[in-house]
């Protein structure tokens, strides 16, 4: 499924936030018999590396042909460029970091791709592996058929409960204060994520980047902040599945395919939807607020679409796996992030390819 147009070359261009700020990106292209048959970008990100105090490397934006030659051309030619930058490390795929799409979808290939999620064929950890590659981390999401299910009464009454205790009250973003707004979505983010394994902060230019995109998908009603007594205490955010749309234009001829993605957006009812962020503000954690937070997300969502998916999620992370199987989530798919220390370096497999 193409992506929205320029959402992808909007990270390769020498201006962009990321380059700008966080590190460089050297897009390689694989060619063979004069047609592309291999991408990667090979990504060196100076803010991960000055966060953890290590010598990492990245890949991502990955797409080949099943052809380990094709395959070990890009990535021996993305291991000269990050040696030659004094890293010892390889991981991936991030796009371009791990606040953005990334790992190689490994199970659910028949199902349509969700916003954010990463859809890949089933070859490319085999390829992977091939090349040394190892699994470092699986990422998770849960399936949530609102359709067919209704808040568990226990967790209602347990929001009930907590609305009156801690004086709580949710309320959606406010599009024309979009960037107070997202302010505090940034703050709440970091501290809620912060120990998680990769976990690089997002800046203000970072999430401000995104406020375009946001404003053309985004459903304002589904960007839920919740307040304690007025302050911010967390966030719910939840992202109309825009792949549904992008589907509906795959076939259109590429002059008409803007157009087109316009028009199915006012024509359209986007059924499916991403539970993508929640997060608690460190002062109110271990009060219970993500069962809060998951029942009004959730009861927000069921009046807009069908089915969701939430997270991602990690498998330490029990305490928001537990509330999201209370309202019925249900195992789904998973991603793998990949890794391999960087070698020596050895002759590049066919350097013809490499454009």
């Amino acid at each position: 499924m193409p992506p929205f147009p320029g959402s992808v070359a909007k990270f390769l261009k020498p201006d962009s936030t990321f380059q700008t700020r966080h590190g460089s990106i050297t897009p390689l292209l694989a060619s063979q018999d004069g047609r592309p048959v291999g991408r990667l970008a090979v990504i060196a990100n100076r803010s991960h590396n000055s966060y953890h105090g290590d010598r990492t490397g990245f890949f991502g934006f990955f797409d080949c042909v099943n052809d380990p030659v094709v395959a070990a051309a890009l990535f021996e030619q993305a291991a000269a460029i990050l040696r030659a930058g004094g890293l010892e490390t390889v991981r991936g795929p991030y796009n371009p970091s791990i606040n953005d799409d990334c790992g190689i979808l490994m199970n659910g290939f028949e199902r349509p791709p969700m916003v954010g999620l990463p859809w890949n064929p089933p070859y490319y950890s085999a390829l992977l592996a091939g090349l040394g590659f190892q699994k470092a981390r699986t990422l998770y999401v849960l399936n949530l058929p609102m359709h067919r299910r209704e808040p568990p009464e226990r967790l209602a009454r347990i929001a009930s409960r907590l609305e009156k205790r801690a004086n709580l009250s949710m309320r959606p973003i406010d599009m024309t204060r979009l960037r107070e707004e997202l302010e505090i979505v940034r703050t709440v983010y970091n501290a809620t994520l912060e120990r998680n394994w990769g976990f690089v902060p997002i800046g203000s230019e970072d999430i401000l980047d995104s406020a375009a995109e946001l404003r053309a998908i985004a459903d304002p009603r589904l960007l839920l902040i919740g307040e304690s007594a007025g302050r911010p205490a967390g966030v719910a955010i939840t992202l109309p599945n825009f792949n549904e749309i992008l589907a509906g234009a795959k076939n259109t001829p590429r002059w008409l395919r803007l157009p087109h993605i316009l028009w199915l957006m006012k024509s359209r009812r986007i059924r499916t939807c991403r539970q993508t962020v929640l997060g608690v503000v460190p002062e109110f954690r271990d009060r219970g607020l993500h069962a809060w937070l998951v029942h009004g997300q959730f009861c927000e969502a069921k009046k807009h679409h069908t089915d969701a998916v939430l997270g991602w999620l990690e498998d330490t992370n029990a305490e928001i796996i537990d509330v999201c199987k209370l309202v019925g989530g249900e195992p789904d798919r998973e991603w793998a992030i990949f890794e391999k220390p960087l070698g020596p370096g050895d002759e590049l497999a066919k350097p013809s390819m490499l454009a």
